[in-house]
């Protein structure tokens, strides 16, 4: 048989776009301490438009993931601007590209608006305004949290004394059942490399993430507003609120004392 070529010629179009992480920052009261800071964070992306619509709905709102954690953030803002200032600094950031691979977090580490060495933790906010119900197929979901509980991930991984400073602060205001699940470095969810307090904790922050879990509308159009439990909203966004000023306050930052495996994700 002849012998054939064909030749393609292939045209490629490069579209650029642009988006932002929100930074807001409150200075501290004390002369030396203002030049650190306690950072709170929580991404304001979502996965957009569905391909395939859901009884008609293609949107995907994403109220608890991270409406829930945008909301709260602005509403400990908000508190903070208001009220007494603690001695540190509080750094406030709305993530971008969360869903895309950690991109938000991953240009703030890499470009910090303020030196990251002098952020002493980063407090992370993604899902925090569902509970699993009493009864049904979903009240079965171990990886679901209940009403009055919440999965805080990674705040024993770097800082024994953070981690005790949890579990303090939080027993001191709504006593949360704080569920250590995805701790477990067997845990198949590998969660705590899976938002955007992993950016910071790579480059030596300690952090703590508060999580509600995996329910049946996570990363679907139905992840909407109706469904939020408000109630656990605030008592989450209150015991965060609480943690972190108690860190600002603190006369030196956590001492990190521990390591983790760094090479899950990288």
């Amino acid at each position: 048989a002849p012998s054939k070529s064909l030749a393609i010629t292939v045209g490629v179009a490069v579209e650029s776009l642009s988006t932002q992480n929100i930074v807001g920052m409150i200075p501290g009261t004390d002369s030396v301490l203002q030049d650190e800071f306690v950072a709170f964070g929580a991404h304001y992306d979502h996965i957009g438009i569905r391909p395939e619509p859901v009884n008609g709905d293609s949107i995907s709102n994403g109220a608890d993931d991270d409406g829930s954690g945008t909301v709260g953030l602005l509403a400990m803002a908000e508190s903070f601007s208001k009220g007494p200032r603690p001695k540190r600094s509080l750094l406030f950031v709305w993530h971008v590209g969360e869903e895309k691979g950690l991109w938000g977090s991953k240009f703030f580490v890499e470009h910090p608006t303020v030196p990251l060495s002098n952020v002493i933790t980063q407090l992370n906010i993604d899902m925090i305004g569902r509970s699993r119900p009493d009864t049904g197929e979903a009240s079965k979901n171990q990886d679901y949290s209940g009403p009055n509980e919440v999965f805080s991930i990674g705040s024993k991984m770097m800082s024994t004394q953070l981690g005790t400073l949890n579990e303090e602060n939080n027993n001191g205001l709504f006593k949360l059942s704080l569920n250590y699940k995805f701790d477990d470095p067997a845990d198949p969810n590998r969660l705590f490399y899976r938002s955007d307090h992993y950016n910071y904790a790579k480059s030596g922050v300690p952090i703590v993430f508060f999580f509600d879990g995996i329910h049946e509308d996570y990363h679907r159009v139905s992840d909407e507003v109706q469904k939020i439990d408000f109630t656990k909203l605030m008592k989450v966004t209150r015991t965060v609120a609480s943690l972190g000023w108690k860190l600002a306050n603190l006369p030196k930052r956590p001492v990190m004392d521990k390591q983790f495996d760094r090479d899950v994700m990288d």
